[in-house]
């Protein structure tokens, strides 16, 4: 990760970290506005949101935009996203992201990542998993793309409060 890529994820954490721990305390919006990027969010009594984005062109002469927000509730709820793609001169690229929140009713975690080469072809695979706190089921599963046909291929599981499998619905 070049230099302007480092400051730009640092900015975006520390600003994310900032807000969101201030949501509960401080009320209103702002936006902030960079040669690289964008963070703007907002807080009142009742929770507080994030969200930043921001792109570079790397020495390399490919692009890198990361993008992320953050929430927070008033009932303690709390959730991230985050993502980085990188496109490059020749066509190729890559990109991968992450997700997850936790509130009164489950948790959920999500993360993968993708590539395209040059030549068009792809690879690259999501795993998932959720968790409900009333029932106590929950969801595993993972998609991957089967590099010999090109298409996704899904397995998942879903399991009972015991951990016993039961059908997904």
């Amino acid at each position: 990760m070049n230099t302007p890529s480092r400051i730009l994820t640092a900015f975006v954490a520390t600003a994310a970290l900032a807000a969101v721990t201030t949501a509960e305390a401080r009320q209103g919006s702002f936006r902030a506005r960079g040669s690289n990027g964008v963070v703007a969010g907002s807080a009142g009594p009742k929770g507080g949101v994030i969200r930043g984005r921001g792109a570079v062109q790397n020495g390399d002469g490919s692009v890198t935009t990361r993008s992320g927000g953050a929430f927070r509730g008033a009932n303690g709820s709390k959730g991230r996203r985050q993502s980085t793609t990188t496109v490059n001169p020749d066509g190729s690229l890559t990109h991968s992201g992450s997700a997850s929140a936790t509130g009164a009713r489950g948790t959920f975690d999500s993360s993968g990542a993708v590539a395209r080469a040059s030549d068009g072809s792809w690879s690259g695979g999501r795993s998932t998993s959720a968790t409900n706190s009333t029932t106590g089921t929950s969801y595993s599963g993972s998609t991957t793309i089967d590099p010999a046909t090109g298409k996704p291929v899904h397995s998942g599981t879903c399991t009972d409060a015991s951990g016993a499998v039961i059908p997904c619905r």
